[in-house]
């Protein structure tokens, strides 16, 4: 894609950004007057003067139709340039409720200011919930939720990448929640009163008169105005998605690459697409934390081969990721024009994605917990230049890390050399040693495809060293400042860790507390026993030599 082509998606970025914060406030500003109704429609009415003087006005008019025409425009653009359908629920909710909004909102702008402008209609409160509100109240109870839920993801999502909004959010989510349910409480309770005045006729007829309401021919007027402006946002529609089939046509045609992942596979894909889109249409995990729209740095990459034949990145990117190496890209805003070789740093775990959030207090589980090491790791990264060593140790955790959430573990730990895996935060404590022990087994057959690729460089196979035990441990938030990622402490940690260490320095790959063995049902009459003195204790611990020789006993 050009330059300038890709400037052109940066600014309908920007335009779908800008005119939606400006419709969100406006949104705001209109709850919040409904929901005012709760006191009363006397106050309901006099802050609904001061947001008529100035929403109503022409600047006011000109910026709202400017940021409406604007955002469905921009989003819809956007849509239609998306070069996959695979999404997170989350923008495909945002896109979904993008344009069903209009459906709503267009005839509701037609009844007030269409009306107003047309035939000299009084578009106040009063109007609005003596006339419309009880024809349509169920159409604009829907209209309420829609939008707001539509700009409170919009926000959201603006919002995720920035540090400090984690804080925040849970306020903000009971603010998002409760302010509809007012506003829809508000129009009710007024309504209700308005409906009491215009129970009296001539008190009605008074309002009729003073308020210009349309009469039977403008009522029809309007309501073919309705239709041309659904029809026209029809047609909008039909062209967006007419640009959405061209756009698959051509990638369908379009000249092919190949995008090589290291601990990856290799894709075959179309020119086109930005290296985000690519991972996603190909179930490829990639880090992503604001959907591909180049607010954070979760879709980072290293580009190993073909960097000179990306555009340099530009200043926002560039600011963003804060290094001076060309190599490091966003995969969000790179469209590859020749094939590649990438190193993604920031792979989505959907293991820790699914974590809830634990209250910093934690909980007591029954876990069984797994240490994996690199062997020798301190000998191994002095000997290398910094950059090999921290491709050999990513490349060694990223096999742990795989090993690990294969059987339903997450990484409680980690150090330079190594992580702790803890199993069963949500499960028996069976099923959990279990699971434990097979992913030390999914290890050793790792080590397999590791040394593959560095065995000969290294002069020597790359080995593990683990440690399995099963016990309680405490699981909660834990850290200094801002940062408390949700980690494990207990006793099982210090014994796997432990154990791992202990089968280091003897060169066995795995000891096993035979507590777990026990609880996994494992057939241990193969494995050697070890009797380890820590002071006057001693202790008999299995040692296993390779895991993937483990086997889980008959029942």
């Amino acid at each position: 894609m050009s330059q300038a082509a890709e400037r052109f998606a940066q600014a309908l970025r920007l335009s779908a950004l800008g005119s939606g914060l400006v419709l969100f406030a406006v949104a705001l500003v209109e709850l919040g007057t409904d929901a005012v109704g709760v006191v009363s429609l006397e106050a309901m009415g006099r802050i609904a003067d001061w947001r008529d003087a100035l929403l109503h006005s022409a600047a006011g008019l000109a910026i709202l139709a400017l940021a409406l025409a604007c955002h469905i425009g921009a989003t819809l653009a956007l849509t239609a340039r998306r070069a996959t359908v695979r999404m997170s629920w989350s923008d495909a909710a945002e896109i979904l409720s993008g344009i069903l909004v209009p459906l709503l909102l267009l005839p509701a702008l037609v009844d007030t200011a269409g009306a107003a402008m047309l035939f000299g209609v009084t578009d106040d409160t009063l109007y609005r919930l003596a006339k419309l509100w009880p024809e349509r109240a169920p159409f604009y109870v829907a209209l309420i939720v829609l939008l707001w839920a539509h700009g409170c993801l919009g926000v959201h999502q603006w919002l995720r990448p920035r540090a400090g909004y984690a804080r925040f959010a849970p306020l903000l989510g009971v603010i998002a929640l409760a302010l509809p349910i007012a506003a829809i409480a508000g129009l009710i309770a007024s309504a209700r009163v308005a409906g009491v005045l215009m129970a009296d006729d001539s008190v009605a007829a008074q309002i009729r008169s003073l308020g210009h309401w349309p009469s039977g021919d403008a009522e029809s007027t309007l309501g073919r105005v309705r239709w041309i402006v659904l029809a026209g946002y029809g047609i909008v529609l039909l062209a967006a998605v007419a640009a959405r089939v061209a756009r698959l046509l051509r990638l369908v045609v379009a000249p092919k690459i190949e995008v090589t992942y290291v601990n990856g596979p290799t894709l075959k894909t179309a020119i086109g697409p930005t290296l985000l889109e690519i991972s996603h249409g190909n179930g490829v995990a990639h880090g992503d934390g604001c959907g591909g729209r180049g607010r954070c740095t979760a879709c980072s990459v290293r580009i190993e081969q073909s960097a000179a034949t990306l555009p340099p990145a530009n200043a926002a990117e560039r600011a963003l990721l804060g290094s001076d190496d060309s190599r490091i890209r966003l995969a969000c805003q790179i469209r590859p024009s020749a094939s590649l070789t990438i190193t993604r740093l920031a792979t989505r775990s959907d293991a820790a994605v699914a974590e809830p959030d634990i209250d910093a207090a934690g909980i007591e589980r029954q876990i069984a917990a797994l240490r994996i090491q690199l062997q020798d790791h301190a000998v191994l990264t002095r000997s290398r230049a910094a950059y090999d060593a921290i491709f050999l140790l990513n490349a060694f955790l990223d096999a742990a890390h795989d090993a690990v959430s294969s059987h339903g573990g997450w990484i409680a730990g980690m150090t330079g050399g190594g992580i702790i895996a803890v199993f069963g935060r949500d499960g028996e404590l069976a099923a959990a040693c279990r699971a434990a022990v097979a992913a030390s087994a999914a290890m050793d057959v790792a080590l397999d495809r590791l040394n593959e690729r560095f065995a000969a460089e290294l002069g020597g196979p790359v080995k593990a060293a683990m440690g399995l035990a099963c016990g309680p441990a405490y699981i909660g938030r834990i850290g200094a400042g801002p940062a408390k990622p949700l980690t494990a402490v207990g006793v099982a940690i210090d014994v796997a860790s432990d154990l791992a260490a202990q089968a280091e320095r003897r060169g066995t790959q795995l000891l096993a507390d035979p507590t777990i063995f026990r609880h996994a049902g494992v057939d241990a009459s193969s494995c050697e026993v070890l009797a380890l003195s820590e002071g006057a204790a001693s202790q008999d611990v299995f040692a296993v030599s390779q895991a993937r020789g483990l086997a889980f006993a008959q029942a």
